[in-house]
């Protein structure tokens, strides 16, 4: 019988956030070997919270999560890259956000994909650096 440890660590980039009561949060993040799956963020929207910045949407981060019965729970975050370029343009924003959509519509729960994992980092990457992202958008 294989035991899967109850403390794992991965890199991830949260495609979205979600309110769950006054200072929780469930977060839908995307990972190379996990794909992609919901986790607890506890105390994320409390304003004196350590994790609330490092599970901002659109940043790439490492995690440390614990497994829980039905959702995983973050317990440590640590941001890889944080995309500040899209966050200072509204229309480089609205081009990631429509990426992060893309990666939540079309790809199913638990499904392990690193080369789609590269390719979300390396469309991020390049919406930050590019003047023009209809291109961008098509590469996707």
């Amino acid at each position: 019988m294989v035991t899967t440890p109850r403390l794992y660590k991965t890199q991830a980039i949260i495609l979205k956030r979600t309110r769950l009561g006054e200072a929780d949060g469930i977060l839908t993040l995307y990972t190379p070997y996990r794909g992609k799956f919901q986790a607890v963020a506890k105390g994320v929207y409390n304003p004196r919270s350590k994790l609330g910045g490092h599970v901002e949407s659109l940043n790439h981060s490492m995690l440390m999560l614990a497994r829980g019965q039905n959702l995983d729970v973050i317990t440590q975050g640590q941001i890889t890259n944080s995309f500040l370029p899209l966050r200072d343009d509204l229309w480089r924003t609205s081009c990631a956000l429509y990426v992060a959509e893309l990666i939540d519509c079309f790809t199913a729960e638990q499904i392990e994909n690193p080369p789609l994992f590269g390719l979300l980092l390396t469309t991020l990457h390049l919406l930050c650096q590019a003047e023009d992202s209809d291109l961008i958008l098509r590469y996707f």
